[in-house]
């Protein structure tokens, strides 16, 4: 069952940072919210998919979710996770996306984050943690930015369209499969694909191969099991891909 953000206590809340960390087991969730903050979102270990009206964004070991202020979110772990979140008021997030972006968490980053977890309400005054809280955000705005989002459709043929192709064990259908499900020719679908969500069917099947292959692994199954789910004919094929995506192989990746 999914928690409500009302029952989660956040450190030193009157201040213009404050932070949020709990642990919790595969499946759970935190029910939809929103925030008068922008948020960073951020799991060091576990991964978390976190859907906005937008659609579905995916969120591994070393990246951190970007989400502005007043933008309505619900959060689901996959696999234990442990969350780690920094709130930022609007002065502090000027310079941060106005858009739900990933930001690539590097290691400095990483220890920023744990550093400021542990600034009490009253050291949030003091001259070396105010100091780490500025080095925060001025890290969060150089970080590396990714946009791999999974838009949701908003039409409903396309709406069972993409349901069918999520349910395909294989994520295999390619445009003759999609237009004989629509009864319409493939340009019509590349069209459709194109208008109502800013992307390719190659790209969004990409980017659907890539969530089910990053729940598979959160998961703990085998990278050959993995590859074969998510449509790959081999598991080096799989692997260059993931690789070229997020810089580590996937047995890296599980090791996390």
């Amino acid at each position: 069952m999914d928690i409500s953000i009302s029952e989660i206590a956040r450190q030193h809340p009157d201040q213009s940072i404050y932070t949020l960390a709990l642990d919790l087991s595969g499946g759970k969730g935190i029910s939809i919210h929103q925030h008068t903050e922008g948020q960073l979102l951020f799991a060091p270990t576990g991964v978390l998919a976190v859907t906005t009206n937008a659609g579905c964004w995916v969120v591994p070991s070393g990246q951190g979710l970007w989400i502005p202020a007043n933008e309505p979110h619900w959060t689901r772990t996959i696999g234990t996770s442990r969350i780690s979140v920094v709130y930022l008021s609007d002065e502090r997030s000027a310079g941060l996306p106005v858009a739900c972006t990933l930001l690539g968490i590097s290691t400095l980053l990483q220890a920023l984050i744990s550093a400021v977890l542990r600034v009490t309400m009253d050291g949030a005054q003091k001259s070396r943690d105010y100091h780490l809280m500025a080095l925060l955000v001025e890290e969060l705005e150089a970080a590396p930015t990714s946009s791999k989002l999974l838009p949701i459709p908003g039409s409903n043929r396309l709406k069972d369209l993409c349901r069918a192709i999520s349910a395909n064990a294989t994520l295999d259908w390619g445009l003759a499969e999609c237009a004989q499900f629509l009864g319409i020719n493939m340009k019509t679908v590349q069209r459709w694909f194109q208008t109502d969500m800013g992307i390719s069917f190659g790209e969004w099947r990409k980017q659907v191969r890539l969530f089910v292959a990053l729940e598979n692994l959160a998961l703990g199954k085998s990278v050959l099991e993995v590859s074969l789910d998510a449509g790959y004919l081999s598991p080096s094929a799989f692997s260059a891909m993931f690789r070229r995506e997020f810089g580590i192989s996937p047995s890296a990746f599980q090791k996390i």
